[in-house]
């Protein structure tokens, strides 16, 4: 699965579309969790120059309806009666890390990056995938899981305390 994905107001790239509509998923799944909010002036510099260690005027709070309409993020923040809204000319989203950062259409003297500052962990759900095993005369194991339906092949290593580990798991 690929961690990074981006998004460009105007490009020519036909992922976009595809791509908007994951990030647009990553920021609603947001609903009523912490994240950590932050906004660094570029003044000259390129966003991978910032310094994103943690400052006074960054924000924690609990994001509330976070929603995507068009090229523009709405969300509420907690106590506060006004919906808020930023539109953007970029968006990458980390998901390996859980962050995603922005740079407004409106200009781009400042980036944001709002991140999810617990561990989440990737989740795939296959339903009675095709299955392989191979094991090897030194103990070791590979698994080999594949679902046709959902195009996706895992490779499971195992020494030979897990593959143990495993056949008492199965029993």
């Amino acid at each position: 699965m690929e961690s990074i994905i981006t998004w460009t107001l105007g490009s020519n790239d036909p992922e976009a579309e595809v791509n908007l509509a994951r990030i647009a998923q990553w920021w609603t799944s947001l609903a009523n969790q912490e994240i950590l909010w932050q906004q660094r002036s570029l003044e000259g510099r390129s966003g991978s120059e910032l310094n994103w260690e943690k400052q006074a005027l960054d924000e924690t709070f609990t994001i509330q309806s976070p929603s995507l309409r068009g090229i523009t993020l709405y969300w509420f923040k907690p106590n506060a009666p006004e919906e808020r809204n930023i539109s953007v000319g970029y968006f990458q989203l980390d998901l390996f890390n859980q962050r995603l950062d922005v740079l407004p259409s409106s200009g781009r003297s400042y980036q944001l990056r709002v991140t999810l500052p617990k561990i989440v962990y990737q989740k795939i759900q296959m339903t009675n995938p095709q299955l392989g095993a191979v094991k090897q005369p030194n103990g070791n194991a590979i698994l080999l899981i594949r679902d046709e339906k959902q195009r996706l092949e895992i490779q499971i290593d195992l020494n030979s305390d897990n593959t143990i580990l495993l056949q008492q798991k199965l029993s």
